[in-house]
């Protein structure tokens, strides 16, 4: 069936909305050569009933033995289901980002979330993949999105599970880093609000930096699109804060979509994308799939930025000037940073 792009659509939104890839779409349409360059109008052809048939009944569940390496993202994906249809299958799992090799978790049938019912003889169709997923799952957590390509075309997801930290969470990052807890969230609060890391349609908090597009990007878009890339001190700089902030990644991303995203600060403590092996991701695009994924994540990248940048022995001492210059760069005074970040922790230390 074909079906003509909309306003406001992404390739990634039409794939979900019809049940099928965006690879898939891709293959229908070898007219589009860009999965982030569609128009409004544009007549594309989507795979198979384009979410117009019958949805499969599921399949009784079978078994899986947990292997080194495996993340509940990566079964989930390579068996066609998502780690919420796992966790249901699986109540022993409290946790979705603890499972250890040798566990037996129960695989949700043989449906792959909804869409077109794999192929041929069930016995052998979660075999195959299983021998075809390496060693990248292990660097990225628990995404339920998948694991983005590692090359080539890719597309930023619509949204995210979006899961919710836990009070006891900042008490347990206060323990990793032998810190107050009144301190861990004093530094969310000043880069997000504190409250959440998401914003109402279960993305992830961002702030969009066009002086790192520019530098990141060698500045080849200076001239075509100057309110994406220009230098530190450019009125354009403050001026893009003010817009919407995923409307400027989008265009960004359009043009360079690794560049775009490493030049965005992510989740409630609003680490750069090109931080991401830093602060324990090989990949900034499984870096950027696990930021929609749950606070737990943006913790995750908050620990790392303290002990990769040698900041915890300022944010035990309460020392937030240093902090600060550490975290926020060298101009941290000009936005107050440390008075905000003194500040928020004096009210949260007095409970």
């Amino acid at each position: 069936m074909s079906y003509v792009v909309k306003s406001g659509d992404t390739l990634g939104a039409i794939a979900s909305r019809n049940n099928t890839t965006v690879q898939a779409i891709m293959a229908q349409n070898p007219q589009i050569k860009n999965p982030n360059a569609i128009s409004v109008g544009q007549k594309i052809t989507l795979p198979g009933n384009g979410g117009g048939g019958a949805i499969p009944s599921p399949a009784s569940p079978s078994t899986y033995t947990v292997r080194s390496g495996d993340t509940l993202g990566a079964i989930a994906n390579r068996n066609g289901t998502t780690v919420d249809e796992i966790m249901r299958a699986n109540p022993q799992i409290k946790n979705p980002n603890q499972i250890s090799p040798g566990q037996e978790i129960k695989l949700p049938g043989q449906s792959n979330g909804g869409g077109t019912p794999q192929p041929q003889p069930k016995p052998q169709q979660p075999q195959q993949p299983q021998q075809q997923q390496p060693q990248t799952p292990a660097e990225g957590g628990n995404s339920s999105l998948g694991t983005p390509p590692a090359t080539g075309p890719w597309e930023l997801p619509v949204r995210g599970p979006a899961r919710r930290l836990a009070a006891g969470d900042f008490d347990a990052a206060a323990r990793e880093l032998q810190c107050e807890a009144a301190a861990v969230r004093a530094v969310a609060e000043v880069e997000s609000g504190g409250r959440t890391g998401f914003d109402d349609q279960k993305r992830p908090k961002i702030l969009f930096e066009i002086h790192h597009f520019k530098r990141l990007t060698g500045g080849r878009y200076d001239r075509s699109h100057p309110h994406l890339s220009a230098p530190y001190k450019s009125p354009l700089r403050r001026a893009s804060y003010k817009k919407d902030q995923w409307a400027v990644i989008r265009e960004a991303f359009a043009l360079d979509p690794d560049a775009a995203v490493k030049s965005a600060s992510w989740g409630m403590f609003q680490v750069m994308g090109f931080n991401h092996e830093l602060v324990g991701w090989k990949s900034v695009r499984q870096f950027v799939y696990d930021m929609y994924e749950s606070e737990a994540q943006h913790m995750r990248a908050f620990l790392g930025f303290c002990r990769g940048n040698n900041l915890v022995r300022y944010i035990r001492s309460k020392n937030w000037a240093s902090f600060a210059r550490g975290y926020n760069g060298e101009d941290y005074a000009s936005n107050n940073y440390h008075t905000k970040m003194a500040n928020a922790y004096a009210r949260y230390s007095r409970g």
